[in-house]
């Protein structure tokens, strides 16, 4: 095995290892005063983007089971300061959906700007590179993505 291959499987296993338990790796400052995990975070920042949400269209936008989703919501809505409501369907009283209380909007920004923050340190991090190594970084990474997607294609 190459030193090169051999840094790439160390870097993704460091990867799996922080991606553990969360649904995404966000880099910048976190709010130690909230008790919000990256996941539930990014719940509140999807509710924010596309009003309220059934557990259903939860699950799917996150491709987690809707008992994961039903959990997160629980912890949500039952914290001190909740930060999700239940509020019924506009067009099907019987259905119940998700949406945020002004606590909630106000974590779903903190979590929006950490995504943000994120995306200024990989833009950070790509200025120390010229446009084609930038460009053969992007082809390993749609590269790499697929291999480990299984959708090895030969070019």
């Amino acid at each position: 095995m190459t030193e090169t291959a051999e840094q790439i499987d160390a870097f993704l296993k460091h990867v799996r290892i922080l991606a553990e338990n969360q649904r995404e790796i966000l880099l910048g400052e976190t709010d130690e005063a909230s008790d919000v995990t990256t996941t539930q975070g990014h719940v509140l920042m999807l509710l924010a983007q596309n009003g309220p949400q059934t557990n259903s269209e939860l699950a799917h936008a996150l491709v987690v089971s809707p008992a994961a989703i039903t959990k997160v919501m629980k912890h949500l809505q039952h914290a001190v300061k909740p930060m999700v409501t239940q509020v019924p369907d506009d067009h099907d009283g019987r259905i119940s959906r998700w949406a945020l209380t002004a606590h909630g909007i106000s974590l779903a920004q903190v979590h929006a700007r950490r995504h943000a923050q994120t995306l200024e340190h990989y833009q950070q991090l790509l200025m120390d590179f010229d446009t084609d190594e930038q460009a053969t970084i992007a082809r390993f990474l749609q590269s790499l993505e697929q291999c480990l997607m299984g959708d090895e294609t030969d070019d």
